[in-house]
């Protein structure tokens, strides 16, 4: 990558919209580059002439903004820039595959799926009703490792075996409790599947663009600006994200409720969360979390199962099911 490169997809992503700090420094330049007044340049992208003065006439503008260059990136910035990316890819190639299933199968009812994924919380979706009103919490989760010693460690097939977080589905069900939402999990996987594979088949200037902001001392917003940079990857349709979204979307895709995945956790504490069976499990397995283990076929309700059900017979037989522990 050099320097066109990075400010051709800064102007791609933000066009003639206010730039973050400090990119807003590279927007002045280009303003004065065709020939704006640098006074008038600098009042447009909120910084004093001389600033803009120094970064404009700089041997290396980028250099001068960010306080790094395109030329010294460090190698282990733009591995971190390749997991990151190829996780949020990832991710939002989940919730493109949710969204179009959740379409196909409701058609023209009622119910609607309100997108939160903007606030950055535990929730990605809410489920409304004809009201306008919330019915469901849903929070997606993908899963692309296979656990190689399941059948020896909590008794499943790794093809069978899908491990959530403890804490997720006490939070899920505290949350549950205090708002009176039901909470589900849309569960997909795709075997071999994962961030660090995505973000291996990312185009270089995509994750140079991330490592530079991560590197750089001056840099800011940076999960934003990995936002952008995804948001390009989506609507260029680049190969990496249609062949993410096409595995996706092909997957078996599962719902499970917080009611449900606290009832099986409590009555099989000791089988599936075989953290608790091992001495000593934080100093073996230093920064592991402690996962409760589910089966995909016995555990858990096929996501069409779920919406065809809801399709059929409301909300209200739905929800009952949910506090039954039976979805």
């Amino acid at each position: 990558m050099d320097n066109r490169d990075f400010i051709g997809l800064l102007a791609d992503r933000y066009g003639d919209d206010p730039w973050p700090r400090p990119l807003h420094l590279l927007q002045g330049a280009g303003l004065i580059r065709r020939g704006v007044d640098l006074n008038a340049a600098a009042r447009s992208v909120g910084t004093s002439a001389k600033r803009l003065d120094e970064v404009a006439t700089a041997p290396d503008a980028i250099e001068e903004a960010l306080g790094t260059a395109v030329r010294d990136l460090e190698e282990k910035y733009l591995e971190r820039a390749r997991k990151m990316l190829g996780q949020l890819v990832l991710g939002r190639s989940a919730e493109i595959a949710f969204e179009e299933i959740y379409r196909s199968e409701m058609h023209d009812q009622e119910f609607q799926l309100k997108d939160l994924r903007e606030s950055r919380t535990d929730t990605d979706y809410r489920l409304l009703n004809g009201q306008s009103r919330p019915v469901y919490r849903v929070n997606i989760k993908f899963h692309g490792s296979q656990f190689r010693r399941a059948p020896d460690l909590v008794g499943l097939a790794p093809e069978d075996c899908f491990a959530l977080e403890t804490y997720k589905i006490f939070s899920a069900l505290k949350k549950q409790e205090a708002e009176g939402l039901p909470y589900l999990f849309a569960i997909v996987g795709v075997p071999h599947l994962s961030g660090a594979g995505v973000g291996e088949a990312l185009p270089g200037p995509i994750v140079e663009s991330a490592a530079l902001i991560h590197q750089a001392p001056k840099g800011q917003g940076k999960r934003n600006f990995e936002d952008r940079l995804v948001d390009h990857v989506v609507a260029k349709r680049l190969p990496v994200f249609e062949e993410t979204a096409r595995r996706i979307a092909a997957a078996e895709w599962f719902i499970l409720s917080a009611r449900r995945a606290d009832r099986l956790l409590r009555e099989k504490l000791f089988d599936r969360v075989y953290a608790l069976r091992i001495r000593g499990f934080a100093q073996v397995f230093r920064g592991a979390e402690l996962d409760m283990h589910f089966s995909l076929a016995e555990d858990l309700i096929p996501l069409r199962r779920f919406l065809s059900t809801l399709r059929e017979s409301g909300s209200t037989k739905v929800t009952t099911l949910l506090e039954r522990g039976e979805f």
